[in-house]
């Protein structure tokens, strides 16, 4: 199983559009070495196919008091959530936001953001270290929850199960999540907030409001206690709501375009700075899972959050490489600092180690390449045998020109010295020299 999931990795990296492609050897110019010697292809097909996460046996039905519509994948899913808090502690200013898993099948909690780069899928709500990225913990969407505190809307909620157990962090959130009601129960829990706000939340003073167009530039602000509302006119009006920052302007400014194509500092709030700095936590890790992204098309819903959870774990243990071996990443004069890339090969690489399947007796073939098999220079020398074999350019032909086993097949004694498969030397038949001459040998046209 380790294997198989570091052949998962690397077919990440090297992405083929079919899983079976990556055994294929009429195709030389698409054949993967590295991968198909690793395993076999039915072996890999195989276990992909009856790969399961929990025992459907034990699944409530629909309706029952203990459902589970994350049953497939509870047991991984609590424990890579379990693991990820354990091992990190995150910087003081984190990141609230929404990622999408991609699945477009038929599943009832499957949902459509038309903002997202990926606009149908399954919702997960994050928690990210906004300094670096690191998913903290995850909560994924799986429709309206009636038993779930009604005294609290769903974003609130979410915010407020994601932070549980922290204090004394800064918390960024967008418009969907922020309220004046839920940043003043993170404020009571030793938490401040920050982000963009919408006019229509519960609490939020009208008075700040402006129903005209302004000057680019325009700011102002009413607090009450530790929140603080502000308005700003960039190229439309934007809300924002704080229970950390300074309401009054310290001629803070940020470069913005102008209609001209010239470029010009326009006053903004004092909160906007650390807003654009720490909003982009979890976009920062979206962008590295979907680098090589181990996902693969399917009608199963869960083998998509099987994929994510392989995501998350590499990304989040390649930023705790980075914090426990920081000479990986100095960047020395003498060789490359080390990549996500070159991250993900050496955990495949050491997820694989020495597994390689055996092949059947007689199947090896050490001239199979064309580099090896068409170098006349190697000894290629036909020797007799005492047992028939059948000739390996009459199967490829027979098998590329769809005959029947009694229009085309040739047993022979003959094989050659090197390439160590049987071929036919005869007068009527030249298998030996279309074999060590011909890239596609099969073809005789």
């Amino acid at each position: 199983m380790k294997a198989f999931i570091g052949m998962l990795i690397m077919m990440g990296i090297l992405h083929l559009p079919h899983l079976d492609m990556y055994w294929q050897v009429d195709e030389e110019i698409l054949s993967t070495p590295g991968i198909s010697e690793i395993m076999s292809r039915d072996k890999f097909l195989q276990i992909y196919r009856f790969l399961h996460l929990a025992d459907n046996r034990q699944q409530h039905p629909a309706g029952h008091p203990r459902h589970d519509k994350l049953f497939k994948v509870r047991n991984l899913l609590n424990l890579v959530t379990a693991q990820c808090a354990s091992n990190y502690t995150p910087h003081q200013a984190v990141t609230v936001d929404e990622a999408m898993i991609p699945f477009k099948g038929c599943l009832n909690f499957k949902q459509y953001m038309k903002n997202k780069p990926t606009k149908w899928g399954i919702k997960v709500f994050v928690l990210c270290d906004a300094t670096n990225g690191y998913i903290y913990r995850m909560q994924i969407y799986t429709g309206k929850n009636m038993e779930s505190n009604l005294d609290v809307g769903l974003c609130s909620r979410v915010v407020l199960e994601l932070m549980d157990g922290l204090e004394g962090h800064e918390v960024y959130t967008d418009n969907y999540y922020t309220s004046p009601r839920l940043y003043m129960a993170l404020y009571e829990d030793q938490n401040n907030a920050c982000g963009t706000a919408r006019t229509n939340r519960t609490g939020f003073p009208k008075s700040i409001i402006r129903r005209t167009r302004e000057d680019r530039g325009y700011y102002n602000y009413l607090s009450n206690g530790p929140l603080l509302a502000a308005a700003w006119y960039d190229r439309r009006l934007v809300y924002f709501l704080s229970t950390f920052h300074d309401g009054a302007s310290h001629g803070e400014t940020v470069r913005r375009t102008n209609p001209d194509g010239t470029s010009s500092d326009v006053p903004c709030p004092p909160l906007l700075p650390d807003y654009q700095q720490y909003m982009r936590g979890v976009d920062r890790s979206d962008q590295h899972i979907g680098y090589y992204n181990v996902g693969r098309r399917s009608r199963k819903w869960w083998k998509r959050v099987f994929a994510h959870l392989i995501e998350c774990a590499l990304y989040n243990a390649y930023i705790l490489e980075r914090y426990s071996n920081p000479s990986l990443y100095a960047g020395y004069p003498s060789r490359r600092k080390r990549s996500y890339l070159s991250f993900r090969i050496a955990v495949a690489n050491q997820l694989i180690g020495p597994y390689r399947f055996r092949q059947r007796a007689g199947r090896q073939r050490s001239g199979e390449h064309s580099e090896t098999r068409l170098n006349l220079n190697l000894g290629h020398w036909p020797i007799q045998q005492t047992k028939k074999l059948e000739c390996v350019v009459c199967n490829m032909t027979r098998n590329k020109q769809h005959l029947s086993r009694s229009e085309l097949r040739h047993e022979t004694r003959f094989k050659c010295s090197y390439c160590n498969v049987h071929l036919c030397v005869s007068d009527d038949r030249e298998c030996f020299k279309l074999y060590h001459t011909k890239v596609e040998y099969w073809n005789t046209s």
